[in-house]
């Protein structure tokens, strides 16, 4: 498996379609895809409620100020500093991620993966974008919203939680070139496109795969 791995990390702007698009990668390649899953999956090999585990995924909160970089790797080396359950979730989720990415290959959504696998050889590091008239429809479908004005609220409270989470727990920011392979607008491409594009990437860095 080692010399065939294929690893597809995927951050996403809400309602940009990143998840489909994983979902249409993993059913390609045949391999699994963790998003929510993984918290499963981690309960399981802890022994512990799935339930209790995802209770613990507090949100990174950012006040006045934005959340400081690489906040957490900094805060660690205080003096009696406690973690939070936030913390110690990120640290259960990214001794899994690395413990997978040891053995199998996988797409996974989110969960700051490019970061954790920045190093990771056989990784292929994505991050998925559109325009606001793609979006609204789709974020109004999928959260039963009335209006535009709801759905861009939503869409800046989600894309708000993922973006302090993300700089948070790496030294790298959310949604730019630096943590990424590529960056994809599907209000461009279209979802269908975006895939087609992202197997011919994958061809392109792993050519034994081709």
């Amino acid at each position: 498996m080692a010399d065939r791995q294929i690893i597809i990390s995927i951050g996403r702007e809400c309602g940009s379609g990143g998840h489909e698009i994983g979902e249409k990668l993993a059913a390609h390649y045949g391999i699994k895809l963790y998003d929510r899953n993984l918290i499963e999956l981690l309960a399981e090999k802890k022994g512990q409620n799935p339930d209790l585990l995802a209770k613990m995924e507090e949100k990174v909160k950012g006040g006045i100020f934005p959340v400081r970089r690489n906040g957490f790797a900094e805060r660690t080396g205080e003096i009696m500093n406690k973690m939070t359950n936030s913390d110690k979730m990120y640290l259960m989720e990214r001794d899994l991620i690395l413990d997978l990415a040891g053995k199998e290959s996988f797409v996974i959504i989110g969960r700051a993966a490019n970061a954790i696998l920045a190093d990771h050889p056989n990784t292929l590091r994505l991050y998925v974008y559109a325009s606001d008239s793609f979006k609204i429809p789709r974020v109004k479908d999928y959260y039963h919203l009335d209006s535009d004005t709801e759905a861009r609220k939503k869409m800046e409270q989600v894309d708000k939680i993922r973006q302090n989470y993300f700089n948070y727990y790496s030294d790298m920011a959310w949604g730019s070139s630096d943590g990424h392979d590529f960056m994809i607008d599907t209000s461009v491409f279209g979802i269908d496109g975006a895939v087609d594009i992202i197997i011919d990437l994958a061809k392109r860095k792993f050519r034994k795969l081709a």
